[in-house]
């Protein structure tokens, strides 16, 4: 079902299971494609890195929509935990949240993992983020400040931040 109206406001500690969870839900078919679905390791690496002071939760009426996170870091300001429910896509939300996630961040570049083949990869491009890294699992973009274009810098600075894992857009 389409959601009608949505709304977004900030996480609190209490999102952590459900959003979990959802997180979990939403991108099984994607670490499926990818041969690396393990609940365990992505359930410990999203609560290792959920802070609700950064993360923003989408919502309707009933249910959770999804969430997008932005990481302040030494030199770039990481997208993260940015996911919606099938239902909630193609409907101009996530273009939204993005949009404001983009105008949030004075200055700088905002550099993000998205799961490689996803097709959230052209919804970022579209936005002006440009691939600096790719492997068989993540594909790393950057928006803003000149960025390293799929060099070994690019891949080091992102595999400190990303693991071996990737939790997807």
């Amino acid at each position: 079902m389409v959601p009608r109206t949505w709304t977004v406001r900030p996480a609190c500690p209490d999102n952590l299971g459900p959003l979990t969870e959802l997180k979990l839900a939403v991108l099984r078919p994607e670490f499926e494609r990818l041969g690396i679905w393990n609940p365990p390791r992505h359930r410990a690496r999203f609560e290792r890195e959920f802070v609700a002071t950064e993360t923003r939760v989408v919502e309707d009426d009933r249910r959770l929509l999804g969430c997008i996170a932005l990481h302040p870091g030494d030199d770039t300001t990481w997208l993260r935990h940015f996911y919606l429910v099938e239902e909630a896509r193609g409907h101009g939300i996530g273009t939204t949240l993005l949009a404001e996630a983009i105008a949030s961040v004075a200055a700088g570049s905002i550099t993000l993992d998205v799961l490689t083949g996803s097709r959230a990869v052209s919804l970022y491009e579209r936005t002006g983020f440009v691939v600096v890294d790719q492997d068989d699992v993540d594909t790393v973009m950057r928006r803003g400040r000149s960025a390293p274009r799929r060099g070994s810098q690019a891949r080091t600075a992102a595999a400190s931040t990303i693991g071996s894992t990737s939790s997807g857009a």
